[in-house]
């Protein structure tokens, strides 16, 4: 399933338009990668644009922002980040 983490950048990207305090969403699947890039390309978004760090997600901010659903909870996040970092590719909760 596509899940949705909020939060606020922690300091200014200008080549993106990003200042300081924004709020941004990383879009990740807790199924599978390729859920992610089926979910990114219908959005139009490339896969090469995947952040591949600690959990493969998107970056959306500004617009893109419309795109995402209700956030899962810090503790639901981090239980998705355990399971993708030991290969259980599969939905938590």
């Amino acid at each position: 399933m596509i899940r949705y983490h909020y939060h606020t950048a922690r300091r200014e990207i200008p080549r993106l338009g990003i200042a300081k305090g924004d709020p941004l969403c990383h879009v990740y699947s807790d199924v599978s990668r390729e859920e992610l890039e089926t979910w990114g390309r219908s959005h139009g978004l490339e896969p090469a644009w995947i952040h591949d760090s600690t959990l493969p997600h998107f970056d959306a901010f500004g617009p893109r922002l419309d795109w995402c659903g209700p956030s899962v909870t810090r503790a639901e996040l981090r239980e998705h980040i355990r399971a993708w970092r030991t290969g259980r590719r599969t939905a938590v909760d």
